[in-house]
C-alpha cells in the first residue's frame, strides 16, 4: 500500500535484506501463508514481519487484529517502535503494549489494532481480562522463538494464545536458531508452515569475527587471555565465566 511504501522508504530502506527478500512475498500472499523463518538480530526481520502486519490491519476497524509477542518487555518496545515508523503514514493506527505495568481498567475492551507484548500480559489480556477478542486476531507473530523457550513458562503460555486464534489467522515465527526443542515448539505454534532455513554457514553474522584458543587447563586460559590482550587493543571486554 502507497502509505506503507512511504513509511518503509522514509525508514531508509530502498531494497530488501536476504530474509525481506525471501520471506515478504510469502508473508504478504493471499491467502495468508504461514511461515518458520530462521533469521539473527540486524537481518532486518522485525521490518519484515511489521510490514506483513501491517499490510493486513484494517486502521478503520477499532479492535485488536495483530498480535506480536516477544520474549521480554525491552524487545517488545524494540519492535512497537519499528511498527510506529513504518506505519508513520496511517493516522488511524494505533498501537497497544501488552507488558508488565501496563495496567487498564477491568472490563474495557482495547481499540488498538496492534498488540505487542510478553507471552504472560498477552495471556491474561485474550483469557481472565478480556482486553482482547483473539477470534478476531488476523496476523500472530512470534519473535525470538529461541529465547521464548528459554524463559519458563513462555513456551506454554504461547502455545494456550495461539490454540485461542482463529483457523485462518497467519501465524509467522522467528528463531535465531533451530535446535530440536526450538523446532519442535515451532511445529507445534505454527502448522502448515513455509519454512526459511539458513545454510550453516550463513548462521555467523559476517560483521562480527569469532576465534577461539584451545586451552588445557585454567592457567593456560589465563596466559592465553594475557596474550591476547597484549596484542591488541581491547576498549570494552566482556568474560563469560562459569
Amino acid at each position: 500500500k502507497p502509505q506503507l511504501l512511504q513509511g518503509v522508504y522514509a525508514m531508509g530502506f530502498n531494497r530488501p535484506s536476504k530474509i525481506q527478500e525471501n520471506a515478504l512475498p510469502m508473508m504478504l500472499a493471499e491467502p495468508p501463508q504461514n511461515l518458520i523463518a530462521q533469521s539473527q538480530s540486524g537481518t532486518g526481520k522485525t521490518a519484515a514481519f511489521v510490514l506483513a502486519m501491517l499490510s493486513r490491519v484494517e486502521p478503520g476497524n477499532k479492535y485488536p487484529q495483530c498480535l506480536c509477542l516477544s520474549p521480554t518487555y525491552e524487545l517488545a518496545l524494540q519492535t512497537g517502535k519499528v511498527i510506529e515508523q513504518m506505519g508513520n503514514f496511517y493516522p488511524d493506527l494505533k498501537l497497544a503494549y501488552a507488558v508488565r505495568g501496563n495496567k487498564l481498567e477491568r472490563g474495557q475492551k482495547i481499540s488498538e489494532q496492534i498488540v505487542i507484548g510478553t507471552p504472560g500480559t498477552v495471556l491474561d489480556w485474550c483469557s481472565k481480562l478480556k482486553f482482547i477478542d483473539p477470534k478476531k486476531i488476523k496476523v500472530f507473530v512470534l519473535d525470538e522463538a529461541d529465547v521464548m523457550i528459554a524463559t519458563q513458562g513462555h513456551q506454554d503460555q504461547s502455545i494456550r494464545i495461539q490454540r485461542m486464534l482463529p483457523r485462518d489467522c497467519q501465524m509467522l515465527l522467528f528463531s535465531a536458531t533451530f535446535e530440536d526443542s526450538v523446532w519442535k515448539f515451532a511445529q507445534k505454534v505454527v502448522p502448515d508452515p513455509n519454512i526459511i532455513k539458513l545454510k550453516r554457514e550463513e548462521e555467523t553474522l559476517d560483521t562480527i569475527k569469532q576465534y577461539y584458543v584451545l586451552c588445557n587447563n585454567r592457567d593456560e586460559k589465563f596466559r592465553a587471555l594475557c596474550n591476547i590482550y597484549g596484542a591488541i587493543t581491547i576498549a570494552q571486554a566482556m568474560i563469560f565465566c562459569h
